[in-house]
């Protein structure tokens, strides 16, 4: 079988896409095969070119990049949608971690172009969520929604790309965005008030995914204080760790998580909880296709990992569209 025609699109943003990086991307993919725009929102012109000639698409950035280049695709809707792998370039990174994508140095970004070349590489499926119509593999809010907005504003916008980046980036950066501000914001604001309805309703899980009790349509999953409300069609939550751990066993629905800890017991068991562990006494877990998620005071969410506007409510469904993505086998 002949090669795969892989394109490369860059956002100029991301962190990972250095000088450095930009200067061996040019050194090893074809002029016409590698796209930088000008913004990864200026991509429309270079997308619809990929979406004729090329059959795989790896995208330079995070998951916003991933599902923005997902996106676009999809709205131009070609005949064949080319498949997507994204190279670990990015803050957030769950889907590359669902993907199997290299370490970004110079021989893990070679072999990720090489597998994305290499016809017998497995392409399948990626499920999506739509929240208020946006496209996503993951949402959430409280202390996950505020972590990334503190991310936001201490990394990405105070450190930037100068030359504290090399050192903050990954989980030096994640974990001094945590103790500097959003621990001690947990600390004074341990939960968000939230009121969960199940519209088409939903399965309670146990620790080990199994259905333990079906809700009818229109219950309500949850509703009082809560440290952090996520959900997911992807198992892992950047890092490594899969925090949704049940997502590949439960059909078409998403994972919904309920945590419900103090400041204290957050630090004490994060690494365990994000890792996926059972934990009934401080996380609840459901199945889930449509969530209307209810809030008292406006508070904000995010969207895979990109900060939404204060909101009193958002709906959350399993999407009827899905992105074909190199996944590992």
């Amino acid at each position: 079988m002949p090669a795969r025609r892989v394109a490369v699109l860059l956002n100029r943003a991301a962190q990972g896409v250095t000088a450095a990086r930009l200067r061996w991307f040019r050194d090893h993919v074809p002029a016409g095969d590698l796209f930088v725009p000008d913004g990864i929102a200026a991509a429309r012109g270079p997308e619809s070119t990929i979406a004729r000639d090329h059959d795989v698409v790896c995208t330079g950035g995070g998951d916003g990049t991933f599902m923005l280049a997902a996106e676009t695709l999809l709205a131009l809707a070609p005949a064949r949608l080319p498949a997507l792998l994204p190279l670990r370039l990015g803050t957030g990174n769950a889907v590359h971690d669902t993907c199997g994508s290299s370490p970004p140095t110079p021989r893990g970004l070679a072999h990720d172009l090489a597998r994305a070349a290499d016809p017998g590489a497995r392409i399948a499926p990626l499920r999506l969520l739509e929240v208020d119509g946006r496209l996503t593999q993951f949402a959430g809010v409280g202390l996950d929604a505020d972590w990334a907005a503190d991310y936001a504003q201490l990394i990405k916008r105070h450190v930037g790309t100068g030359p504290l980046l090399p050192l903050l980036r990954g989980a030096p950066g994640y974990a001094l965005t945590a103790l500097a501000l959003t621990l001690p914001r947990l600390v004074r604001r341990p939960f968000v008030t939230v009121t969960l309805i199940a519209p088409d309703g939903a399965e309670a899980l146990d620790g080990d995914g199994r259905a333990i009790h079906r809700l009818p349509p229109g219950a309500t999953l949850y509703t009082g204080p809560a440290t952090m409300v996520s959900m997911s069609t992807v198992a892992s939550y950047s890092a490594g760790f899969r925090f949704f751990r049940h997502v590949d066993r439960i059909g078409d629905a998403f994972e919904l998580k309920v945590a419900v800890a103090s400041a204290f017991q957050v630090m004490r068991h994060a690494r365990r909880l994000l890792a996926g562990a059972a934990d009934p006494a401080r996380m609840l877990d459901f199945a889930v296709r449509t969530l209307r998620v209810e809030l008292p005071v406006a508070t904000r969410y995010h969207v895979g990992g990109d900060v939404a506007p204060a909101t009193r409510g958002f709906t959350v469904g399993t999407s009827a569209r899905a992105v074909p993505v190199l996944r590992l086998a």
